[in-house]
């Protein structure tokens, strides 16, 4: 096995998205993932289309031309920004989004046709604010649940966007990776064919990862939550050089360098 001296020695570069979800979710989360930005830590982030700070957020965003910004897709908060009947099983009794309606929720025909309609919504509402999308990824992993992969797909070939988040293969040593994740990113890449990193996790788990896991992502996508009261340990080991402790040479990128 491969040591984390001679893995560096081989000069192996692992290239890395830090991308920062929920976008617009609050001036708080946003002000703290922009914040990040400046000082180049975090390289990328998605926006929330029907979160209250949403509007704001995408014109700040443009400060920014080195980081990539996508669509957090979101049928778990706030309200919807299509009105319609076939969303009721996703709503709860004030009409908003819940995640605990999402899942008791059974996945028809026409509550999946609804689902495409308002994730398509979402998007058309990011671009008309003049943002370049560069990718999609989802409020609470929703995107990956298996009865809505058809949804997606059909979400990309109606909008041309080829680049999507993986369901998480990025685990602790302690850990052994899901299959059902497994077989979901081989669909996701190649049914049909989507742009995607190597690997994705969440941004604790690449300093609990086994050498051998590390070592076989050239590209890795990190999720990090800055400014949610509940990652504050997070956020602060973001503004360090955390980077130089991991195994490879490690090279930040955006999703639009993909």
């Amino acid at each position: 096995m491969l040591s984390f001296t001679s893995l560096k020695v081989l000069g192996r570069q692992m290239r890395i998205i830090v991308n920062a979800d929920d976008l617009g979710l609050s001036q708080e989360v946003s002000e703290c993932i922009f914040a990040l930005m400046a000082r180049r830590r975090i390289t990328s982030a998605t926006i929330l289309a029907n979160a209250p700070f949403w509007e704001a957020a995408a014109r700040q965003a443009a400060q920014f031309p080195w980081c990539s910004f996508g669509v957090h897709l979101n049928l778990t908060q706030f309200r919807p920004l299509t009105a319609t009947p076939d969303l009721q099983p996703l709503l709860d009794e004030t009409g908003r989004f819940s995640r605990n309606t999402f899942q008791s929720a059974r996945f028809g025909a026409a509550l999946r046709q609804a689902i495409f309609r308002e994730w398509l919504s979402q998007i058309a509402r990011v671009q008309a604010a003049g943002l370049r999308i560069s990718h999609l990824d989802s409020h609470h992993d929703v995107h990956v649940q298996p009865q809505l992969f058809w949804t997606l797909k059909q979400l990309q070939r109606q909008t041309g966007l080829t680049k999507v988040r993986l369901a998480e293969n990025l685990v602790p040593a302690s850990q052994r990776p899901s299959r059902q994740n497994f077989f979901w990113n081989l669909a996701v890449k190649f049914i049909p064919p989507s742009r995607t990193t190597d690997g994705f996790g969440r941004f604790n788990t690449v300093f609990q990862a086994s050498q051998k896991d590390l070592a076989r992502f050239r590209t890795l996508e990190l999720m990090v939550h800055p400014g949610h009261p509940d990652f504050g340990a997070e956020t602060a080991l973001l503004t360090t050089s955390w980077w130089e402790g991991l195994p490879l040479p490690v090279q930040l990128m955006n999703y639009h360098e993909l």
